[in-house]
């Protein structure tokens, strides 16, 4: 059934994104400061399920491609979310009539809303795999044969290009490429299908799920209660790490991005 998601709905959806990334994906923070000022800007975006696509619908996955912590300084705008969309119409000589999330995990649970909002589009409660993993190709369209191509990328500077590729792979290592020379993080628009093809490729209720999970992480706040427990409850799950045992002698391991500095001393120079 269609629903009406407004900004009040971002800060719930980031939180249950990030649990579904795993630890991927990126923070979803600054892709929710993104999609709550676009959906107060607009009104709001209309949520739709699978089962009410119409078949021939064009359906496109939008995202962001490259690093995330970029993000951070290189802040994102909505006419650079909407630019690889309009690129990508161009080149099909035909309107995209609904959006969709590659991934729900992470940041790109936060990029789709705000890019319905700044395209008056509706956006699909669905996305191509229920969580977050790192490559374009690693999605489920993939493997129901959806060309990511052609794909679009846009960036802040107002460069765009479209990809013409011969497998999603290639998809995937010529844009990330794009995407470091643009300034490692883009937007990307692709993935075009049917509503047909999307029914039988996109993973259902994967927008509705973090959501679901996001209000439940701070319902369980408010009222005192543990999170994981109350997450594990709602979904069915069980904690499989409750606790790290004292006498672990396992060393820290460092987050990623990780850098290694280096210096020369005299002899080295």
């Amino acid at each position: 059934m269609s629903r009406h998601m407004g900004p009040e709905a971002v800060p719930d959806l980031a939180r249950g994104a990030a649990v579904l990334g795993a630890g991927g994906g990126g923070d979803p923070y600054i892709g929710g400061l993104l999609a709550g000022a676009a959906l107060t800007s607009s009104g709001g975006v209309k949520v739709v399920d699978l089962d009410e696509v119409p078949d021939d619908a064009l359906v496109v996955s939008v995202a962001m491609m490259g690093a995330p912590t970029v993000m951070i300084e290189k802040l994102p705008g909505l006419v650079e979310v909407a630019a690889p969309v309009r690129a990508l119409e161009a080149r099909l000589g035909r309107a995209v009539t609904h959006l969709a999330c590659a991934e729900a995990g992470g940041v790109n649970s936060t990029i789709p809303p705000a890019a319905a909002a700044a395209l008056d589009l509706p956006l699909i409660d669905a996305d191509g795999m229920g969580r977050a993993f790192p490559e374009l190709q690693m999605v489920l369209p993939t493997l129901y044969g959806v060309s990511a191509s052609p794909l679009a990328i846009a960036d802040e500077k107002g460069n765009r290009t479209v990809l013409d590729t011969i497998d999603n792979t290639w998809t995937e290592r010529i844009a990330r490429v794009a995407a470091v020379e643009m300034g490692c993080s883009v937007m990307i628009a692709g993935f075009s299908m049917t509503g047909e093809q999307a029914r039988e490729a996109l993973v259902p209720g994967s927008l509705g799920l973090c959501t679901r999970i996001g209000t439940v992480i701070r319902e369980a706040r408010l009222d005192h209660e543990d999170p994981v427990a109350a997450v594990a409850a709602e979904l069915g799950g069980w904690n499989a790490s409750p606790a790290r045992s004292p006498t672990s002698r396992e060393p820290p391991r460092p987050a990623s991005p990780v850098g290694v500095p280096a210096s020369r001393g005299r002899r080295g120079c």
